[in-house]
């Protein structure tokens, strides 16, 4: 534009001169060195002019050869990024396909023409993964740290998310526990530091985990709530494990007042002080919970346990026929209290009322004893072989179920 307007003014002034010529020519004499130069005014002004634009030119052609390294440089860079953002574009496009090698191919060569390959490698590790190439993958990861060391928090999140699904727990937990040491701050790191805790059921690790988190507010109450029951009844059944009643009588102390009155708690409590016969003082965590709220697994275990006042513990398990009179459950609890207190006949009516409605296993068996203290010895081998039968045919369909997933 520049130079069509310097152009046009070199021409309007030709014009002019010429004109102005063509009425009076004039004189120009110019002396250099002895050297004598006569010409008319207008071919002077004209000469001038035109020696104007030749070096005009000059000067623009020596400055475009002066850039021309820049400029290719630029050129070269520009063509360098278009080819990265196309092979970046490829690549991703691909991994949401589940094209892994094209994705990884793609991603891999638009690294290469990138100034930021960041985006690039932490893509290609999760195609290489998907390809099983777990070397790879982890040789992708080095990359993206070597070339942008300040990602590093991003690239550990990464790296510690494909080390979970590909089943490296312990690897994962390494990566997150040095990542939450140079930055204890960052909520992403908690977040997965607690699911791994869960998954390796490191359940103090949790409870100690879990009030930072709270406090940093990076999880909804009801959330950090659900973690803590998972994580104190994973406590006491571990304890359980042990087969120490007064270690697990300590660990159901240390469990918050307030949280002793959930349901899931109190069902694990019972079912592991019944593996070890001391479940005597689970009656009335029972009792109170059942009077606040109806839940069918704790009134199954409500006609294990044995508590101070078993006809008592009988009669409040019947105040719920009046609303849940066909409760399978609740009849075979009924059958198992009353088999405590010694009432075979009201015991033998409950069990068969549960067997109508739900026949399992455990009412056959609970059956078949009631039909042995009233003596009908007959009528208990037949209850106690549909027990077995029954008991047999969920372990064949167990069989067979996993024989199918196998397939």
């Amino acid at each position: 534009m520049r130079l069509l307007i310097l152009i046009i003014i070199s021409l309007l002034l030709a014009v002019g001169i010429g004109n102005y010529a063509e009425h009076d020519a004039g004189r120009m004499i110019v002396t250099i060195s002895g050297w004598t130069i006569q010409t008319s005014f207008s071919f002077f002004i004209i000469s001038i002019i035109v020696l104007f634009l030749l070096l005009y030119f000059l000067m623009r052609l020596l400055s475009r050869f002066w850039n021309m390294p820049g400029q290719l440089g630029s050129w070269k860079k520009n063509r360098r990024q278009r080819l990265s953002e196309k092979y970046l574009s490829r690549g991703l496009m691909a991994l949401v396909e589940g094209n892994w090698n094209k994705a990884e191919v793609s991603l891999t060569r638009g690294a290469s023409h990138s100034q930021s390959p960041l985006v690039n490698y932490l893509a290609a590790a999760r195609a290489a993964q998907q390809l099983g190439e777990v070397e790879r993958r982890d040789a992708y990861l080095m990359q993206a740290y070597k070339d942008d060391p300040d990602a590093e928090v991003a690239i550990g999140l990464v790296q510690a998310e494909l080390q979970i699904k590909q089943q490296q727990t312990e690897q994962a937990l390494a990566t997150l526990t040095h990542l939450h040491d140079q930055k204890p701050k960052q909520d992403q790191v908690k977040k997965m530091l607690l699911h791994t805790y869960a998954e390796l059921k490191d359940w103090d690790a949790m409870l100690e985990l879990l009030p930072k988190i709270q406090r940093a507010g990076i999880l909804p109450r009801e959330q950090i709530q659900a973690r803590q029951l998972e994580a104190y009844g994973g406590l006491l059944r571990q304890t359980g494990l042990e087969g120490n009643k007064e270690k697990l009588n300590s660990a159901w102390l240390n469990i918050p007042k307030k949280l002793r009155t959930e349901l899931h708690l109190i069902e694990v409590y019972t079912e592991e002080k019944l593996k070890l016969a001391d479940a005597s003082d689970c009656e009335p965590l029972i009792h109170k919970a059942l009077k606040k709220q109806w839940d069918i697994a704790l009134l199954g275990l409500y006609g294990l346990v044995e508590g101070k006042d078993l006809a008592r513990q009988l009669k409040f398990a019947e105040s719920f026929l009046s609303t849940h009179a066909r409760e399978s459950v609740l009849l075979l609890t009924l059958g198992r209290l009353s088999v405590k207190n010694k009432l075979w006949g009201k015991a033998r009516t409950y069990l068969e009322e549960s067997i109508e409605i739900n026949p399992v296993p455990e009412a056959y068996r609970t059956l078949a004893s009631v039909l042995d203290e009233l003596g009908e010895h007959v009528a208990a081998a037949v209850q106690y072989q549909m027990g077995l039968e029954l008991a047999t045919v969920g372990v064949a369909d167990g069989g067979v179920k996993l024989l199918e997933q196998s397939d």
